[in-house]
């Protein structure tokens, strides 16, 4: 069945299935899921206009929903709650002005893989005016594929746990005043962006690396709180430089 269908040919009934039917979704998730954009998350600057999607009541929403740049100043409670959702596995959300996320937003959402929260650009520049500013997120539980979760450029004191998002290999959380990482990240961490966080640790002295960063052994990409980019690619084997102390690893480089 497509999205949002309810029933409406016969009165309310008391019986299990009329109860767990799906509801009519409110007019502002509607006008907001009309001005999706079309495209891949991942080609910046190939996405269509606002509203290119052609999205419209009724239809399943694309698995490719990209909604960033809209200046959306909040979602709507139900977004992200209505089973529509559950075929969603890219979700662009930057640039929106968001503070603050519904409660159930990840509800439907378990199909996710790519969710981008931060940007369009630092905070700080001016293609980062619209920002999100969000100093919270709900649980990611339920979020087992995800893989790339973007949170750069918000207003993050601290993240909630990761372990459940066990295929997760891409986490930005850049510029944030993060005071903590959760006490263990998901093992399966390939690239991970610290600038600008005061996390403590930088290329002279590793050792000081939050511990949870340091016990990753599949990192292939780390932009450190200081902005030392470092990693295989850079000529700097992170296993040797996670592994050792600040004193060793410096005198390798």
């Amino acid at each position: 069945p497509g999205l949002f269908r309810w029933h409406m040919s016969s009165p309310p009934k008391t019986n299990s299935h009329f109860r767990d039917a799906p509801s009519m979704p409110s007019a502002e998730l509607t006008s907001l899921l009309q001005r999706a954009r079309a495209g891949s998350i991942h080609q910046f600057g190939d996405q269509g206009p606002e509203g290119s999607a052609g999205w419209s009541s009724g239809s399943p929403l694309p698995a490719c929903l990209l909604l960033h740049d809209l200046e959306a100043g909040e979602l709507p409670a139900d977004f992200g709650a209505d089973p529509g959702f559950t075929t969603v596995t890219d979700l662009d959300l930057s640039g929106n002005r968001l503070q603050a996320l519904p409660p159930d937003v990840f509800a439907s959402l378990g199909s996710l893989r790519t969710l981008f929260l931060g940007g369009p650009g630092p905070k700080f520049t001016p293609e980062g005016k619209t920002c999100n500013m969000l100093t919270a997120l709900p649980p990611l539980t339920s979020l087992v594929h995800l893989e790339h979760l973007s949170l750069h450029d918000n207003q993050l004191t601290a993240l909630p746990e990761l372990e459940g998002c066990a295929a997760l290999h891409t986490l930005r959380v850049d510029r944030n005043p993060l005071k903590e990482l959760p006490p263990s990240l998901p093992p399966s961490l390939r690239v991970l962006h610290l600038e600008g966080c005061p996390l403590g640790g930088c290329l002279d002295r590793p050792d000081e690396l939050p511990a949870a960063v340091r016990a990753l052994t599949r990192l292939e990409d780390l932009q450190m709180p200081d902005g030392s980019h470092v990693g295989e690619f850079f000529g700097t084997p992170l296993g040797a430089l996670l592994g050792g102390s600040g004193g060793s690893s410096t005198a390798e480089l």
